[in-house]
């Protein structure tokens, strides 16, 4: 098994505007395209395209668009409306479902709080993760490393957390400590703005239902399968932990209401509005259930 990581490398562009109806390329690592007729012509940092446009990304690649004050992050390949994907990231940020799901780390430390905001939250892996490795003094098992960092990411303290699991899934030896480090190590990934590492970890042995971050595992997915628009991918993996009978009320909730923003990304109402009204009335007086209400309004 190559456990090598392949990071994405910084590409850096000025401050660009972007006029109205355009949107920016801001970032690429790979390959994107835009569609001329029946030729596919690839762009570059600093390129425009428009709402109408279709654009395309290879395998391995990831992208940025900016178009006003949304940015569109790209990490599967597939072909793409980009007026759909305005429309997207625009459903997906006014329900806050990053900081709702993926950043609610109680699950995994036992306390009823998000990280607070730093400067990882929503940046890219080059600009948010800077250091070389850890800060600290070697020498703790995997258990204590994994404790560490689940910790540090209920302090808020994204980066070093990140730091920590990689040196965890690096030193594991058995496979039950291979499994657990990189699950968090594949959470700290997305919590740091590395959206293609975080999928490789996380996807490389999936959720397993007898583990204790089995829900945690299914939603953590399940968001960064949304934010990359993957609606189908989203919800295969979604639907087992909505219809469990065995999980907390509280993942089934945010399972379902995922499910619900999935559904209308793809165009299909009244699934969307079924899933929404399920995520509203399994927990009434929920932050989940209060977006679920918002997004039905929407709908």
């Amino acid at each position: 098994m190559n456990r090598a990581m392949l990071l994405a490398l910084p590409l850096l562009f000025a401050s660009v505007s972007a006029a109205a109806g355009e949107v920016i390329v801001g970032y690429v690592d790979g390959v994107l395209e835009v569609r001329d007729g029946t030729t596919w012509y690839e762009l570059f940092i600093g390129d425009a395209v428009d709402g109408s446009d279709e654009i395309r990304l290879a395998d391995d690649s990831h992208a940025e668009l900016l178009g006003g004050s949304s940015t569109i992050r790209l990490s599967r390949p597939g072909t793409y409306e980009v007026e759909r994907l305005l429309e997207g990231v625009g459903r997906t940020a006014s329900a806050n479902i990053g900081g709702m799901v993926l950043g609610r780390v109680s699950r995994l430390t036992g306390r009823d709080e998000t990280p607070r905001q730093t400067t990882a939250g929503g940046a890219r892996a080059s600009e948010a993760v800077t250091q070389t490795g850890p800060t600290w003094v070697g020498g703790e098992t995997v258990d204590e490393l994994i404790l560490q960092g689940t910790e540090l990411l209920g302090h808020g303290d994204l980066e070093d957390a990140y730091w920590v699991f990689q040196e965890a899934y690096e030193y594991a030896v058995t496979d039950e400590e291979y499994a657990r480090s990189l699950f968090y190590y594949g959470y700290a990934s997305a919590l740091v703005g590395r959206p293609l590492q975080a999928f490789d970890l996380l996807e490389e042995i999936g959720p397993q239902p007898d583990t204790s971050h089995y829900a945690t595992h299914i939603l953590a997915l399940g968001q960064l399968l949304l934010d990359s628009f993957a609606y189908d991918e989203a919800i295969e993996y979604l639907t087992p932990l909505a219809e469990a009978e065995d999980q907390e009320l509280e993942d089934i909730q945010s399972a379902r209401l995922l499910l619900g923003v999935a559904y209308q990304g793809l165009g299909r109402p009244s699934q969307a509005r079924d899933h929404l009204r399920r995520a509203r009335e399994i927990a009434p007086e929920t932050q989940v259930a209060e977006t679920a209400e918002r997004l039905l309004a929407d709908l």
